[in-house]
């Protein structure tokens, strides 16, 4: 099964190592990346473009943050069951609060290590492929760390 994950994140360096950890692990994973939420938007308006069976979207970006994304991805009809992680360097507990409120399946705290990331990466495709990526997220707000 080949499976699609979208990564909203203005960091050049951590698409760019998302993307490879994910090849490292799952090579059946295509990875496509937007540097903000509005752009996200625009990739995901195209009729052509299959919707991604995952998001992994970060807080603090220009133009539309990660915020206002998961806002309009929740109150969207045709995005609104496309899961969400969020991803990004905080761990507030408001921040993970506040993601599993608006409807974030669960929040992710970018790992420090390159190992650290394809560890994770191999739970989430794990989940993914197996369609059991519901199961990460339960009723109240889901912290994975790195």
């Amino acid at each position: 099964m080949s499976a699609k994950i979208l990564l909203i994140d203005d960091d050049a360096d951590d698409r760019e190592l998302f993307c490879e950890a994910l090849e490292d692990v799952a090579t059946d994973v295509v990875c496509h990346t937007v540097p903000n939420g509005h752009e996200a938007f625009l990739q995901l308006d195209r009729k052509e473009t299959a919707m991604p069976d995952l998001i992994f979207l970060d807080i603090n970006m220009p133009v539309m943050n990660g915020w206002q994304c998961l806002e309009v991805l929740k109150d969207h009809d045709s995005y609104k069951q496309i899961p969400v992680i969020m991803y990004s360097t905080s761990s507030y507990p408001e921040d993970i609060h506040r993601a599993w409120q608006l409807g974030a399946l669960c929040f992710f705290s970018k790992p420090a290590d390159y190992e650290q990331l394809k560890a994770s990466m191999r739970v989430v495709v794990f989940h993914l492929i197996n369609d059991t990526l519901q199961s990460l997220g339960l009723s109240s707000p889901v912290f994975l760390t790195r």
